[in-house]
């Protein structure tokens, strides 16, 4: 969480206020566009393309209102059929009435506002969730490839704030090619692909003191891409984990009555925890490894000594090696004292290594030492020190196969697989789902400090048929939208991310375009998630004018996707018969 800000009063006011001339802020739900203004003259407001100020509202008439700029501004209704409202009224036809720089003119769900800035010209649209989060997956995915990093930002504000204040503070500061989006109601998220950690770092301190000074009181969680996770699942949970005043180190508790597969699990890992033999996780991303880390510990003659964690993915070789063994003061640039490593500070205890898979080759030889000889050396040091620790180490690759490309120590492998524990999907474990949910509402809303909150049954039978690729780790982050999202004492299918959550099954084909075919069912009367989601295409296809690439973007869905959806759900597709679709 963000606590602290560099920046003056004098930075913000300039940047607030200050600067010559004027521009208009257009102001939708959606979208936001920055226009400078003449010294003076006259601007034709309204929905035609030819207008000065366009605003494209469907309430707002092809010519609205005229924009006076001069030694005084004004605005003047032009017999509009919806009107435009000044100070929260409506004011009369063909009489300018005076305004001043920031007061906020109405023209349907619009806002103009006039202000005396530095802005950069042109438009900026408030993403939804799910163009985010396929957003956030597309830079995962490239930064396994080259390396890239980037930072996700979640914004909490506090009260019941107006977008139209939250949108330009939001604008000015994360600037293109950054991309911000909506989370849920004063609840913000965005991304900030700067590879400089430094520079990032500026933003989101630039970013939370415009806040402040614009009187927005909240919170920001931040996750970095690689060292807070490489998933988006991982990068939100961190983030929002960061959010909450008292984050719990537990945060993905397991279920009273775990499933038979689980429970088999849970019995090694019980067995396993009473010794000192080294224990290796094994599972996919956002299983619950580190919280199976966790109750080994706590299970452990072991639990009251500290247990500390190190996620190897993310780190640099020398960064990893100082975490683990320390240093020396003098080691390096920058080591102004001797600090001790984490395998110190645990002494006694429990080492948790997360990501091990992804450990340098060259610290993998020094960890097999300190595994056999019990004694760490600090970088820059001289003199080993005894140690006593018990390592828990966790992945989500093959190791054996690693060892055999070459890509991980065969000895350190047999090391710490000491017992190998592995933890299934949550896909193998659906008689778990509903309770797990529950659970991460129930502490979702003693976080929030709201009344709790129940499933409906649909919600119920929507995540039970869900293939959770994202396991643990996507529920909980899932469930915690859905509490921000709720207003009444109930989480329907409309808080839950249908959009991606389409499939009853798995989808194990070879294109991940291609949309599984459930079968029809229909139980007591009530629709189906298939009915559910044919429905939102046939309302998506009503709102577009037949138009299927504009309903495929307004659902957030691949244009190929929503083709075999039609087909899939018997849709009559009005430009089936053309040689093309005019999107």
């Amino acid at each position: 969480m963000i606590t602290r800000t560099t920046i003056t009063e004098d930075e913000l006011e300039c940047r607030a206020t200050g600067g010559e001339g004027l521009h208009i802020l257009v102001i939708s739900p959606e979208i936001f566009t920055a226009l400078p203004l003449p010294e003076e003259g006259t601007l034709m407001v309204g929905r035609s393309p030819k207008s000065d100020v366009l605003v494209e509202d469907p309430l707002a008439s092809r010519q609205h209102a005229k924009l006076h700029v001069g030694p005084t501004l004004a605005i003047e209704d032009l017999e509009s059929a919806n009107g435009t409202r000044v100070r929260d009224a409506l004011i009369a036809p063909g009489k300018p009435v005076a305004i001043v720089p920031g007061e906020a003119v109405g023209i349907g769900s619009t806002v103009l506002i006039i202000q005396r800035s530095r802005w950069t010209a042109g438009p900026r649209r408030l993403w939804s969730h799910g163009h985010f989060e396929n957003r956030l997956k597309d830079e995962c995915a490239r930064g396994q490839t080259n390396g890239s990093k980037f930072a996700l930002l979640r914004i909490h504000l506090e009260g019941g704030m107006s977008w139209t204040r939250v949108f330009p503070v939001l604008s000015r500061n994360i600037q293109s090619p950054h991309l911000f989006a909506t989370y849920g109601p004063n609840e913000y998220e965005a991304l900030l692909l700067e590879p400089n950690v430094d520079v990032a770092e500026r933003v989101v301190e630039v970013l939370w003191a415009d806040l402040r000074y614009a009187q927005l009181a909240g919170r920001i969680g931040v996750a970095w891409y690689p060292r807070d996770g490489r998933t988006a699942d991982a990068l939100l949970g961190r983030a929002n984990a960061l959010l909450k005043p008292s984050p719990s180190k537990v945060t993905m508790p397991g279920p009273h009555t775990p499933s038979a597969a689980m429970q088999r699990v849970y019995d090694v890992a019980t067995r396993a925890s009473s010794s000192n033999i080294n224990i290796l996780l094994l599972g996919e991303t956002g299983v619950g490894k580190e919280v199976m880390a966790q109750m080994i510990h706590r299970h452990s003659p072991r639990a009251g000594k500290p247990i500390v964690s190190l996620n190897c993915a993310g780190l640099t070789e020398s960064l990893i090696e100082t975490e683990l063994f320390g240093h020396e003061k003098g080691a390096f640039t920058g080591a102004t004292q001797s600090r001790p490593g984490l395998l110190e500070a645990a002494d006694g205890g429990t080492v948790f290594l997360d990501e091990i898979g992804e450990m340098p080759l060259k610290v993998q030889a020094t960890l097999l030492r300190v595994i056999e000889t019990r004694e760490v050396l600090p970088v820059g040091g001289r003199r080993a020190r005894q140690i006593d620790v018990r390592f828990v180490a966790a992945t989500n690759r093959d190791l054996e196969a690693e060892s055999l490309r070459g890509n991980f120590r065969q000895d350190l492998f047999f090391r710490l697989n000491g017992i190998s524990v592995s933890i299934p999907p949550l896909r193998e474990r659906r008689s778990e789902i509903l309770e797990l949910a529950r659970l991460f509402v129930k502490q979702a809303c003693q976080e929030s400090g709201r009344p709790p909150l129940t499933l409906s049954q649909e919600v119920g039978e929507t995540l039970e048929a869900y293939s959770w690729p994202g396991n643990i780790r996507e529920l909980k982050n899932v469930m915690e939208r859905a509490v921000v999202l709720t207003d009444g004492p109930e989480i329907g299918c409309a808080q839950l991310p249908l959009e991606k959550m389409g499939g009853l099954e798995e989808n194990t084909g070879e294109t991940a375009t291609e949309p599984p075919r459930p079968e029809v069912e229909v139980t007591d009367g009530k629709t189906d998630l298939r009915s559910i989601e044919r429905q939102r295409i046939i309302d998506a296809l009503a709102a577009c004018a037949g138009n299927q690439s504009r309903a495929a973007k307004l659902l957030n869905m691949p244009r190929r996707t929503f083709i075999s959806k039609l087909d899939l759900y018997d849709i009559p597709r009005p430009q089936k018969n053309k040689a093309t679709d005019q999107g």
